[in-house]
């Protein structure tokens, strides 16, 4: 057997992680067929940073099921992983204090906020959901970095 082989073996892989990048984009919670831009370019900007996003939630997908003790700090900032940090001590069950947030935790933690149960036979969160928790994460994020009001 040749490189042949090789080439067919990887393309119906590489077709579904396209065809997954696709469906998170379309339907994964950014909805871009909604988007009822006037201008080309606007069009071309959002689809760009839609793209970026879809690719992201996509990684994040697929990486917590592949390693999902590494660290966090991989794909969150430190103000997102911050916030999560937060948002994971009030979740049950309650973590120790002081111990560092794994990230298969900060992956389950974003989903929760999209509307992730996370129960026993729940398996690993889809793609909405962590969408839907990005987005929250992001607001919370915004929130976070607000100046407290003067008293």
């Amino acid at each position: 057997m040749g490189r042949g082989w090789r080439r067919v073996a990887t393309i119906p892989r590489q077709s579904f992680t396209r065809q997954r990048w696709h469906f998170t984009l379309k339907t994964g919670g950014s909805h871009v067929e909604a988007l009822q831009l006037e201008t080309r370019e606007r069009l071309e900007c959002a689809v760009t940073l839609y793209s970026m996003v879809s690719w992201r939630l996509l990684w994040m997908t697929y990486q917590v099921r592949i390693d999902p003790d590494q660290s966090p700090t991989v794909a969150f900032s430190p103000a997102e992983i911050t916030v999560l940090e937060r948002v994971a001590a009030t979740q049950k069950p309650a973590r120790p204090p002081g111990r560092p947030l794994p990230w298969r935790d900060a992956v389950r933690t974003m989903a929760k906020l999209g509307g992730f149960w996370g129960r026993n036979r729940d398996g690993e969160p889809g793609v909405k959901t962590l969408w839907r928790g990005y987005r929250q994460l992001q607001f919370l994020c915004w929130w976070n970095e607000l100046p407290a009001a003067p008293s």
